[in-house]
């Protein structure tokens, strides 16, 4: 084998084609092993397979952009500068950077000729949580330098730390450095240097005292990096203001706010649509008034604002204005979402999410894992609990792993977020030190008595399936990955505490392959990176939104370690997050809507989900919204129970005795059964009302959003109005053959027992069952005729056997599915990924058998409300 490797090889190539030199002949170059090549074009294939999605935006004016693509961009500086440093330095493939490159361009049009004599642009881009919005906005502040604007003012966090660190990066990415350092882009020529009145100092914010006015004369562009902080972006006020006024009448400005959705929208303000106070005026809060104060300034100016949780800035008043601070903050300009970047893990990929149509469960990884209810007692008192001690092996078993894939250099870094009280980290803290020194010496001196085979034991029943499952290629024995634990463990700094009253950073550019453990509250919640996290321990509970998603520091590109990071947290958090994943992928679509259908930022009424244990941003940000109800039909549709409140068991015995108290009614009031086949007893020519009775009976849990049953019961006396859904067929589906180990249910109905069913939980929701129906089910009553007609449906629109037979069946037929839930289900061989048992304990006084329920719709054109939402000034549009 070639002392070159393969990823510095891949490098070369990659430099060889970005400096115009056709794809094989760059593999064939004298330089690249042959024993290399093969494996080099595959790569290379690979990434040119990958089908780049463009930036959806949303504009005022489609046509905006001409001046942009009319620039002569030869003479550029500052972006090929920075593509040239993410291919060469960063590593970046060729795809990432083109991807990069068009979805700038797309929000570059977007912003004005900074020839031009006057303009107001405010704009909004939407990324996801960790997913490179710095890059990106790095990236648009080099083509902006380029094209003519001359002063750009990052707003960045709200603290030193969080500022610094933006600093830090665009000084690496953009600025350069006067000693040549090669980790940076290259010192610009004499002429284009950056003017910069703020440092990577932790003090470094803005000061007028060594800032000269004689920078915004010139022709090279100006760099401010500052914090949302009301003395800060005063003291750049009063500077600007004494600046001449030729300098803010001609001088083009671009504000680029980080994080937008934090400190800078208005919580106080009045929402008016006439520049002249009334009686009841209030001036808008602090940091949003100064920001729209410093865009007055100007006559030229830009103003655009990333987030990845634009619930606050979408429900801004769009027409609000005020006679001192101007416009609100609202992008009336344009909407840009950006594409999910190849290889991101997001709320999607970590928790799953539900499909808005069928409520069934798509996506999720298995790597999340449950904290008990008594550890969290134990973490209450200032312990570390069993929980902990064991995402703290995984921690080891995870780094050590990365060391045997050649990654032993990068950074590695578990994250424990249990509350944002000071005193309770110090607690923490002490409780893991004591620990892992105790983990690491016995490891050093004492591997023979236990701790090895813990952590084999753990290694092939924690980390060998996942990895198996998803990276056969990447799966490794205990003895493979052995000799790495030692070195990790020596390389793993003592735990940290990072608070305001320690003092303590993560800095990864002074320690770029820093093995850390980190032990805090807000610093660890938002804007901070954390290089390599492999293993998160998380019980902060935020009932917000756009809180909750920032705080989840786990999202992120994992690329060559995905399988052996673990997420920590209760189940209740577990679900909250599938259920935000669900939420963001419906804004999503609607922004998608919206472009294909040339609508306005003025007519974007995007809707936001609501959650009946959330708030969608804090009651403040949404005071001017308004709650809705979306009309959606039932047509065609199946509605199972798949959430059920297993965290909490005392209300989960009750809901479920109940249920199957209401079944066993309702059944028996049906009298004897039509049939009995080998699932179970079936009725046929049921009232819509008694169907109706047992759905005013039978519960679901208040916090579940797979299924309302009050809109059911609506939706259906709507149908049995227009003369569809009258009669119904009811069918309880147990197994055909007996399993001892499930048991039988005796509810008392002519015929005799049922033979109980197993259905599991999923691990990424385990308040779900995901789906309890099988694939023929909606078929129970059919004749053969309509069997025919549903088989024949199938072949010819390639769909399942469900959806067919919801086509073929009477609309004025419901069926109602009745499903016998064993408390002993468990997941078999084929399905044990991704799943759990119902109850760990099923012999526990609080099991209870499981009665699931669910109800196939025919094809109706009638409509009924199903959801809550929330939107702002702008009207949201039905499709």
């Amino acid at each position: 084998m070639s002392e070159l490797t393969f990823d510095i090889a891949l490098r070369i190539v990659r430099v060889l084609i970005a400096n115009g030199l056709p794809r094989d002949a760059a593999v064939a170059n004298s330089a690249i092993p042959q024993d290399l090549r093969p494996a080099l074009l595959a790569a290379l294939e690979r990434e040119e397979n990958i089908v780049l999605r463009p930036a959806r935006v949303i504009s005022t004016a489609r046509g905006r952009g001409d001046w942009l693509r009319a620039l002569d961009r030869s003479t550029w500086h500052y972006w090929p500068a920075l593509r040239d440093y993410l291919l060469n330095v960063k590593d970046w493939d060729a795809t990432a950077v083109r991807s990069l490159d068009e979805a700038t361009d797309n929000i570059l049009a977007q912003m004005a000729d900074p020839a031009d004599q006057e303009f107001d642009i405010r704009g909004l881009v939407l990324g996801y949580v960790q997913s490179g919005k710095t890059a990106n906005f790095t990236a648009l502040t080099a083509k902006a330098a380029d094209v003519g604007y001359r002063l750009v003012v990052v707003l960045s966090g709200l603290d030193n730390g969080l500022r610094r660190q933006t600093q830090i990066r665009l000084d690496k990415e953009l600025v350069g450095y006067a000693d040549g350092r090669p980790e940076a882009v290259p010192l610009p020529p004499m002429g284009r240097h950056w003017h910069q009145f703020t440092t990577e100092d932790l003090t470094g914010d803005f000061q007028p005292g060594y800032a000269n006015h004689s920078a915004l004369q010139g022709s090279q562009p100006v760099l401010l990096v500052v914090k949302k902080n009301g003395p800060v972006l005063r003291r750049l006020h009063a500077w600007l203001d004494a600046a001449p006024e030729e300098v803010r009448r001609t001088l083009p400005l671009l504000v680029v706010d980080d994080e937008a959705d934090l400190a800078s929208v208005d919580t106080r303000g009045s929402y008016q649509q006439v520049a002249e106070p009334g009686n009841d005026y209030e001036a808008p809060a602090v940091i949003n008034g100064l920001i729209r104060q410093l865009l007055q300034k100007f006559r030229r100016c830009v103003y655009v604002a990333y987030t990845a949780t634009p619930f606050a800035n979408i429900l801004i008043p769009h027409d609000t204005v005020d006679p001192t601070a101007g416009n609100d903050l609202y992008p009336k300009d344009f909407v840009a979402d950006l594409p999910k970047p190849q290889g991101y893990f997001g709320a999607e990929e970590l928790f799953g999410r539900q499909d808005p149509q069928t409520g069934e469960p798509v996506g999720g990884i298995d790597v999340v894992r449950h904290i008990p209810d008594a550890d969290i007692t134990a973490l209450d008192g200032g312990r570390c609990p069993g929980s902990l001690k064991i995402a703290l092996m995984d921690f080891v078993l995870a780094g050590a792993a990365r060391g045997e894939r050649g990654q032993s250099g990068s950074p590695a870094t578990m994250l424990i977020h249990t509350s944002q009280r000071i005193v309770e980290h110090r607690q923490l803290w002490q409780e893991v030190s004591s620990w892992f020194r105790g983990f690491k010496d016995e490891w050093r001196y004492q591997r023979d008595q236990g701790i090895r085979n813990r952590l084999k034991d753990r290694w092939e029943s924690e980390f060998v399936p996942v990895t198996r499952a998803g990276y056969v290629e990447r799966e490794r024995c205990f003895e493979e990955i052995e000799s790495h634990i030692g070195p990790f463990l020596e390389a793993v700094a003592p735990p940290r505490e990072i608070n305001s009253a320690t003092g303590e950073m993560l800095d990864y550019e002074r320690e770029p392959g820093l093995k850390a453990i980190a032990i805090g509250g807000n610093r660890l919640a938002r804007g901070l990176t954390l290089e390599g996290l492999l293993i998160s321990y998380f019980l902060r509970r935020s009932a917000m939104y756009d809180t909750l998603m920032q705080m989840g520091r786990w999202f992120g590109f994992r690329g060559g370690y995905e399988d052996l990071t673990r997420i920590w947290m209760t189940a209740e958090l577990a679900g909250w997050f599938t259920d935000l994943a669900t939420v963001e992928y419906e804004l999503r679509r609607d922004i998608r809507r919206y472009e294909t259908e040339q609508v306005t930022p003025a007519q974007l009424g995007t809707r936001i989900m609501q959650h009946p244990a959330m708030l969608v941003t804090s009651r403040l940000k949404q005071r001017y919204a308004t709650r809705i109800v979306v009309s959606q039909s039932y047509s065609e549709k199946v509605v199972q129970t798949v959430k059920f409140p297993f965290r909490r068991a005392a209300d989960l015995a009750v809901l479920l005795e109940e249920n199957l108290l209401a079944t066993r009614a309702f059944l028996q009031r049906l009298g004897p059964p039509a049939g009995w086949p080998e699932s179970g007893p079936m009725w046929t020519g049921i009232s819509a009302e008694a169907v109706l009775g047992f759905l005013q009976q039978y519960r679901v849990d208040e916090e579940a959003r797979s299924i309302s049953l009050p809109l059911l019961r609506r939706y259906i006396e709507q149908e049995t109005g227009e003369g569809q859904l009258v009669r119904w067929t009811v069918a309880v589906k147990g197994r055909a053959v007996a399993d001892k180990s499930l048991g039988e249910a005796d509810w008392g109905l002519t015929g005799g027992v049922i033979n109980m069913i197993s259905r599991s939980r999923l691990r990424t929701d385990p308040d779900s069952l995901g789906v309890i129906t099988s694939p023929d089910d909606e078929t129970t009553g059919f004749n053969a005729e309509q069997m025919s007609r549903t088989r024949q449906l199938r072949q010819a629109e390639d769909i399942g056997l469900n959806p067919a037979a919801r086509r073929i069946r009477d609309p004025a037929e419901g069926l109602l599915l009745i499903y016998p839930i064993s408390r002993f289900s468990r997941p078999d061989s084929e399905s044990a990924r991704g799943r759990r048992a119902v109850y760990e304990d099923p012999g526990d006084a609080s099991a209870r058998d499981i009665v699931g329920v669910a109800i196939s719709f025919p094809r109706s054109p009638s409509a009924q409300p199903v959801t809550d939402y929330l939107v702002g000034t702008v009207g949201w549009t039905a499709e």
